[in-house]
């Protein structure tokens, strides 16, 4: 039986889903190990419908579910925070996107929604790309957590820093060079972590690749880097791994 008091939580694309498709049979038991110490989290940029498909690949629950960025977060299958994008933020950035003619999705749990096109569907993990006919007035009326930006390589910094600087109070990130994060204020997979430990004393694993991954595990007891994760997430890091599995091998220590 899990340590109540022990968690590992893992980020899914480029971690446990390494090729953001599918998780590996390797990977796939040494989650299956750690699920009899720890109990079991998962921390993603995507959305709680994604959480539970990875959960049928696996072949079980996971109790702690931080998706969005953490703006969501259940335990339990109990929410413990929400923190959707108010909706006058939202029509001032989807302004900023069509001004600046910027390809993006929307997420509001069931699709993602907006001009984004992925050609590889096992990639979208049960989720459907929609671009309705009145696009931005359609995301307006929805309650959305999280935007993704889809710059090009060589635009994606300085995209970000227009963002930023457009958008203090609200929430940005890089999550891979191709793909910048627009959430609520305050909304980080950290700061989701923060919320866990007001329900108990945890001591926290953590296990990322990416810049989204820092908050995490600047909030973990322990953190441990993927190795092709930027110098900026390894550097704040306490061990690195080329694969998942290997986080057992790091425990064990």
């Amino acid at each position: 039986m899990a340590n109540k008091n022990k968690v590992l939580v893992t980020d899914l694309d480029g971690t446990l889903v390494k090729d953001s498709q599918s998780v590996s049979v390797k990977d796939k038991e040494a989650l299956k190990q750690l699920n009899k110490e720890y109990i079991l989290g998962i921390a993603t940029g995507r959305s709680l419908k994604e959480i539970h498909y990875i959960e049928e690949m696996l072949g079980f629950d996971v109790p702690l579910k931080i998706a969005f960025n953490g703006a969501f977060v259940s335990y339990n299958n109990h929410i413990i925070h929400e923190n959707p994008i108010d909706p006058a933020s939202l029509k001032k950035v989807l302004k900023f996107i069509e001004s600046n003619d910027i390809i993006f999705d929307a997420l509001d749990g069931e699709d993602r929604i907006g001009t984004h096109k992925e050609p590889n569907r096992s990639r979208l993990w049960n989720m459907t790309l929609i671009e309705p006919k009145h696009l931005y007035d359609y995301i307006n009326e929805r309650k959305i957590y999280k935007i993704n930006i889809r710059p090009d390589d060589d635009q994606a910094d300085e995209l970000l820093e227009q963002l930023k600087e457009a958008f203090p109070k609200l929430s940005i990130c890089k999550s891979g060079p191709k793909r910048i994060e627009v959430t609520a204020p305050h909304v980080s997979k950290g700061f989701a972590l923060a919320q866990l430990r007001k329900n108990g004393h945890f001591e926290v694993v953590a296990v990322g690749d990416s810049e989204n991954d820092i908050s995490m595990f600047e909030e973990a007891d322990l953190a441990i880097s993927m190795s092709r994760a930027d110098d900026s997430v390894k550097k704040v890091s306490d061990s690195i791994i080329d694969n998942f599995y290997e986080s057992i091998t790091q425990l064990n220590h």
